[in-house]
């Protein structure tokens, strides 16, 4: 039975994204900092905080379920693949598939899905789910072969091989490709609210630029930072860490 696996490219990833975390708080309370100066003269006077606030929660809503679908489906096709004998062949065709630029496809979803919030939820869907399906797949692939034998031996077959193998040498990378699919699902998201208008963070700031409100623009710049940052610092700085203790052996 295969419990951990050491994989140093993804140690090592995790561990320069724990240092950049940890050092990005002087460039957080710098901005609080300032925000909190400009606030104090009045400069944010006409901002509406209210309507600001909603708008982060809306766009947020809806960047946690594309992002809760993306994980789902990647983690089910990447043990699907990798347990298939045709991987290297489907890994090669998902490869071409994801180089589709995501934003070039909206106009099908907006066809079939309106200028709803099921479509940018699906279309963001589509643009976090390859670097998580790729992490793992990616995983798979340079795992040793040893370990595959080993799994091999101790009974590890069939639909046993997913659970006590693939699942095991593949779920530490899908914290890697969850990251890097978060931050491209806030440009999906923010990027088709901007597009279809709908009410959101995406469609604030376009409004906010369209209408010459700079305080208006620069608060929702701030407050995105900030909102980022801790998302960084409360959820995936925690998760690297247990990561990190968890497969470095």
């Amino acid at each position: 039975m295969v419990r951990s696996v050491t994989h140093s490219h993804s140690r090592q990833w995790h561990r320069i994204h724990l240092s950049q975390v940890r050092h990005g708080w002087p460039i957080v309370l710098g901005v609080g900092l300032m925000g909190a100066v400009l606030a104090a003269l009045g400069y944010f006077g006409s901002v509406d905080w209210a309507l600001l606030i909603q708008a982060l929660a809306e766009t947020t809503y809806r960047l946690v379920l594309a992002y809760f679908l993306a994980l789902v489906l990647g983690i089910v096709l990447a043990l699907l693949i990798g347990w298939s004998p045709f991987m290297d062949t489907l890994f090669t065709i998902f490869d071409v598939v994801q180089n589709i630029p995501s934003f070039a496809l909206i106009p099908f979803f907006i066809y079939f899905f309106g200028f709803t919030d099921q479509m940018i939820i699906l279309f963001a869907m589509t643009s976090i789910i390859w670097p998580i399906l790729f992490a793992m797949l990616t995983a798979i692939k340079t795992a040793h072969t040893d370990l595959s034998d080993a799994a091999r031996i101790f009974g590890a077959t069939g639909f046993r091989r997913i659970r006590y193998y693939l699942a095991p040498v593949s779920i530490p990378a899908m914290l890697t490709g969850s990251i890097v699919g978060i931050a491209i699902g806030w440009e999906a998201v923010i990027g088709a609210e901007i597009i279809v208008h709908i009410a959101g963070f995406g469609s604030f700031i376009d409004d906010a630029s369209r209408t010459g409100v700079t305080e208006t623009t620069l608060a929702g710049l701030m407050a995105i930072l900030i909102l980022v940052f801790l998302i960084n610092r409360l959820v995936w700085l925690p998760l690297l860490a247990q990561s990190s203790k968890r497969f470095s052996e």
